[in-house]
């Protein structure tokens, strides 16, 4: 039986930034930058989300539903150095380890009972290493596979940990709504509810044949994770297996909103060159280019186009990024 771990740091970026100052613990702080800048939240406290703040959020807007709120630009160099502190405690814990992204990871800890104890034991003392090395806190859950802890981990915030006997994942799921299932998207989301689909148990009760006929790969993947299986996208392959990055993305967010089409041009020469540099770093090839743009009413649209040979040429990422706008575009204004 597997023990799997998910750590997820809590409002990672926002404690950070109350270590170097105190003042702004138990207030509305945003990470992202000024409340009248474009660009996005990355960040709020439990003290703005209470006021409907969330990541990814327009600053305009987030400055709208908690006005009182304190807004940061952020420190990357501080959120990589604690994150490279999170890793080394986690290494002491686990050789097999997986981050999903700067402030979460995935552990496999089986068979190391032995070592650190039983699962809630070892999370435990994981959440207190944590706290002694970073002085940041942490939430945990545990279970037998990579989706069910990352859910149990999400309802064990703050700083908790939540432990899903085996056998019991199903349900424990049962009762949640369909959007906690990792990989639900607004879209996906919306088809489920035509389906009558609105609890993870609601999916689970379909037969797999079903929902692969309504909804194709997707749908088989769903059947799987309603019954706490790894299934899709992230959940293939082990934890701690080597591997290079699955995509390489950069965006830019305006400082105005603009229909220029010299600026537009030059903005995505910038991000070509820069994806292209990350791919030769990697000593990778990308056979699929993908834009992402957003209006400025914030409709985001995507184009995707697959080559039939793989690069990492600035100039042909471009050309072919460029082909995709041009096509795209009506020639509103972008944020």
């Amino acid at each position: 039986m597997r023990t799997i771990f998910h750590l997820d740091m809590d409002a990672f970026f926002v404690s950070v930034e109350e270590l170097f100052d105190p003042t702004l613990k138990g207030k509305a702080v945003v990470v992202g930058g000024g409340p009248n800048e474009r660009g996005v939240v990355s960040a709020a406290s439990y003290e703005a989300r209470k006021f409907g703040v969330h990541s990814a959020m327009p600053l305009r807007i987030a400055s709208q539903k908690c006005p009182h709120a304190i807004f940061l630009r952020g420190s990357p160099h501080r959120y990589r150095e604690y994150s490279g502190k999170v890793y080394d405690v986690l290494q002491r814990f686990s050789p097999k380890i997986a981050m999903a992204s700067i402030d979460e990871a995935y552990l496999d800890l089986t068979g190391t009972d032995r070592l650190l104890g039983n699962p809630m034991q070892a999370a435990h003392g994981l959440h207190q290493a944590i706290g002694a090395s970073t002085g940041l806190n942490c939430s945990i859950g545990i279970s037998t596979s990579r989706l069910v802890s990352k859910v149990a981990s999400d309802q064990a915030k703050p700083n908790g940990v939540l432990w899903v006997l085996p056998g019991g994942e199903a349900e424990f799921l049962a009762p949640l709504d369909i959007r906690r299932i990792p990989g639900v998207g607004k879209a996906s989301e919306q088809s489920l509810k035509e389906c009558g689909i609105r609890k993870v148990g609601d999916l689970a009760r379909l037969e797999p044949s079903f929902l692969e006929r309504r909804f194709g790969k997707l749908g088989m993947a769903l059947a799987g994770k309603a019954r706490g299986l790894d299934a899709g996208a992230w959940f293939d392959g082990d934890i701690g297996d080597a591997s290079d990055p699955k995509s390489i993305s950069h965006e830019h967010t305006f400082n105005e909103d603009t229909a220029q089409a010299g600026e537009i041009e030059a903005t995505f020469a910038h991000l070509s060159e820069k994806v292209g540099r990350r791919l030769r770093e990697h000593n990778l090839y990308a056979r699929n280019v993908h834009i992402k743009l957003r209006y400025s009413d914030f409709s985001t649209y995507t184009r995707s186009k697959t080559l039939d040979h793989g690069t990492q040429i600035d100039t042909e990422i471009l050309d072919v990024a460029r082909a995709l706008f041009d096509a795209a575009w009506t020639g509103a204004r972008f944020v």
